[in-house]
Parts: C-alpha cells; sequence; structure tokens
C-alpha cells in the first residue's frame, strides 16, 4: 500500500499476481490468437468465459484466472456486437448494471438464466421463457426491457469488453491494482461518528455504509412493488446510483472535483475507508462535514421529488441547499473553522459560473 496510504510504499504481491492475471483475460476477450484459440477449445468449449467455472483437474494458471474473474468483469461492460459471449441477465452490458439487478422480479422466475444475448435477442420475440404468467408490475418491466431491447442490433463482429477505469477502454496492470486497493480498505476509524454534524446525519451516513438506506432496491428486497427507477434519470434507483453514479449526482462531484481538487469517491466504502487517508485532520473534518452535507440534500431533494411532487430542475440547487447545512453545522465546529467553511462555500459559489445550468449535463 502507498506511504500516503498508511502503508509501507511496498505492493501487495497477491493483488499484483490478481492484476497481471487479469491482462490475460482481457486479452483472451479481446483478441483471437493461437493460444486464445487453443485456451477456448481446451477450457471454454462452447460456454463464455464468464459460464464457465473451476474444474477439477484444471491447470493452475486456469484456477487463478477463475479466481480473479469476478472481480474483473465487475470493472467492465460489453459492447455487444454478436452477443454470443455475453450473458443476458447476469454480465453488464445494458446500463450500469446487470439486467439480473435491474430487473431482480423477471430474473427470479427465468428458467434458463445463464443465456447469452445473442440467444435471447436474436429471436423475436425476445427468447427468454418465464415460470408463471407475467402481470401487473412484471408485465410493466417486462415491456419496458423489451422496448430497451428494440434497440439492440447485432452484426458478425465479436463481443468487446470494454475496461472502465480508463476512458481509452483498454486495461492496464495500473488501473486495476488502485481499483483493488480501494476495494480492500484499511481499518481506519470510524470517520462520521466523530464529525461535528446531527446525530441523525451520523446514523443516515451510518445506514448508507452498512448499505440499508431505504432506497428502491433496498425496498424492493422487502417486496415493495413500486417502480425501481431513479427520480432523476431511466436507471433503477440504489444507493450506489443515487450518491455516486446518476447524473446528478455525477454533475455535483464534478463541481467539487473542479473547485478542490479532490478526487472524485467511487463509493461509500471509499469514503469511509482510504479516500481522505494523508489529509490533515482538520482539513478531513471540513470535508467530511461538506459531503455529509451533500449525502443529506441529495437524499431530501429525492424524498421531495418523490413525495411532495417538487422539481428539482438543476443540480446546482442541491449544491445551494448544502451550503446552509454547511453553514449551520459550522457553527459546531472548533473557533476559526467557520471562516474556513465559509471561503469553501464562496468557493463553490465562484464556479458555480462556470457551468451551464439552464440545461445541465454530467461531465
Amino acid at each position: 500500500r502507498p506511504i500516503d496510504q498508511g502503508g509501507l510504499g511496498i505492493k501487495g504481491l497477491k493483488l499484483q499476481n490478481a492484476c497481471l492475471l487479469s491482462k490475460w483475460l482481457f486479452k483472451l476477450v479481446n483478441e483471437d490468437g493461437l493460444w486464445q484459440q487453443l485456451i477456448r477449445k481446451k477450457f471454454l468449449k462452447r460456454k463464455t468465459i464468464t459460464q464457465v467455472v473451476r474444474r477439477p483437474g484444471d491447470s493452475q494458471f486456469w484456477i487463478g484466472l477463475m479466481r480473479i474473474k469476478e472481480n474483473f468483469f465487475q470493472l467492465g461492460k460489453f459492447k455487444i456486437q454478436n452477443g454470443t459471449q455475453t450473458r443476458f441477465w447476469e454480465d453488464v452490458w445494458l446500463g450500469h448494471t446487470p439486467l439480473k439487478l435491474q430487473y431482480p422480479h423477471l430474473y427470479n422466475i427465468t428458467y434458463r438464466k445463464n443465456k447469452t444475448v445473442a440467444e435471447v435477442v436474436g429471436f423475436e420475440p425476445p427468447n427468454v421463457d418465464f415460470r408463471r404468467s407475467l402481470h401487473g408490475f412484471r408485465a410493466q418491466e417486462w415491456q419496458e426491457l423489451t422496448t430497451k431491447l428494440t434497440e439492440i442490433h447485432l452484426n458478425e463482429q465479436p463481443d468487446v469488453f470494454i475496461w472502465l477505469p480508463l476512458k481509452s477502454g483498454l486495461f492496464s496492470v495500473k488501473s486495476m491494482y488502485v481499483k483493488l486497493l480501494d476495494q480492500n480498505v484499511l481499518p481506519i476509524p470510524r470517520f462520521h461518528w466523530k464529525v461535528k454534524i446531527p446525530l441523525k446525519i451520523k446514523v443516515f451516513l451510518w445506514f448508507m455504509h452498512k448499505g440499508v438506506t431505504l432506497t428502491k432496491d433496498n425496498l424492493a428486497k422487502k417486496n415493495w412493488k413500486g417502480s425501481m427507477k431513479c427520480c432523476y434519470c431511466n436507471y433503477d434507483e440504489s444507493i450506489q446510483h443515487l450518491f455516486f453514479q446518476c447524473d446528478f449526482a455525477k454533475f455535483i462531484w464534478r463541481i467539487i472535483e473542479v473547485a478542490f481538487g479532490l478526487t472524485v469517491p467511487q463509493n461509500v466504502t471509499h469514503i469511509f475507508g482510504n479516500w481522505l487517508v494523508g489529509v490533515k485532520p482538520d482539513t478531513r473534518q471540513m470535508i467530511l462535514v461538506g459531503v455529509a452535507a451533500i449525502f443529506w440534500v441529495i437524499w431530501l431533494s429525492r424524498n421531495d421529488v418523490i413525495f411532495n411532487n417538487a422539481t428539482i430542475s438543476s443540480p446546482m440547487q442541491v449544491i445551494y441547499r448544502s451550503t446552509y447545512w454547511m453553514r449551520f453545522w459550522s457553527l459546531l465546529q472548533k473557533k476559526g473553522s467557520a471562516i474556513k467553511f465559509e471561503n469553501c462555500l464562496l468557493k463553490v459559489g465562484d464556479y458555480h459560473h462556470g457551468f451551464v445550468c439552464k440545461k445541465w449535463v454530467a461531465v
């Protein structure tokens, strides 16, 4: 782990080995050479790389690939060409998450969950068999999904796996090492309990950290039958989506990144993990108060849209509302911190003029 993250600056051999093996996976999926053909004939046969599992008698090299493939495929998505290498329900190819998470009610009553995209989309209507007839919200979800599938057109080219951590879409060992390092967080003290903010906000952050905030995906697990769609966009709502992946949230984090030079946090675990390791305690305290305000206002605004039919025309409304809570909570901080808070709020206001907010887009 790097020195600025509390380590000794020595690479973890286990993580490094996983990253090096992942490079072989990327080449196996995206390239077509002699060794790829041999591997496919020996281990894959007629299955995709995501469908195969470890078997007795496999080589140590192949066992190593099977161990790390789940982490590898979570960090990318498939671009559909002929659809033969991508699983319809369980791989990421339509949206930011697998279809089994976007439409869990349909996935749970599907007969063959391991079908490829070609086996489903290559037919009219889509070739999906359910264990029971579709009624009510399931029928609506299926209609919505089939509408999306009409935009998918297969061709003769092989599917391509895109590496999302890099804009080029190409894999690098370093980028995966950084991602895995962020996922394996240090046992850092629980910052949010020490931040000087109201207790209910600390509890809210703790619920986010534990993944039990009542976003729509968590409500669906409790047999809630409402729409799963985010109130800001057309993707399914989850903690990760609402606070990090939604275009609305991305716009807000982009402003924070430009204004203060902070890297955009990847998820809640990253924030409560090593996101602020190496930052001075006073600065860390101020940053966490600001992050808490942003999270809280995104949640309040979401509830206003859903329950009060409010209209949020621009993410800057969330930014300004967050500054109110930051000013209010600055009274709870140490003497002198209020001035720092005010300077930060002025900086956010200055950067507002650099963004076009009449028709906002994620940048």
